[in-house]
């Protein structure tokens, strides 16, 4: 029942961290994994889109469809980086 200001990581008094899907992972931490997870989706997007500046379509629309799944899964991350940190210990 100590009193810790909004900021603060650890409570000075038990130790407990705090986070957002266990202790230590904040909602900036998975802010960043999106972020990674995203720039891996941008690869297939760019050699897709270097199909269609060529005109090939076909190539566009099977490799721009493996940019989806990265894309899918970083959305995922980041809604759930909105979630309220709790306390771990």
């Amino acid at each position: 029942m100590t009193d810790v200001h909004e900021d603060a990581r650890v409570c000075p008094s038990c130790g407990a961290k705090k986070g957002l899907m266990g202790a230590g992972f904040t909602s900036r931490d998975l802010k960043a994994r999106a972020a990674v997870v995203a720039g891996v989706g941008l690869l297939p997007l760019v050699v897709a889109i270097g199909f269609l500046i060529n005109g090939d379509t076909m190539g566009f629309k099977i490799v721009g469809s493996l940019s989806l799944p990265p894309f899918g899964l970083a959305a995922w991350i980041f809604i759930t980086s909105e979630g309220k940190e709790k306390w771990y210990r």
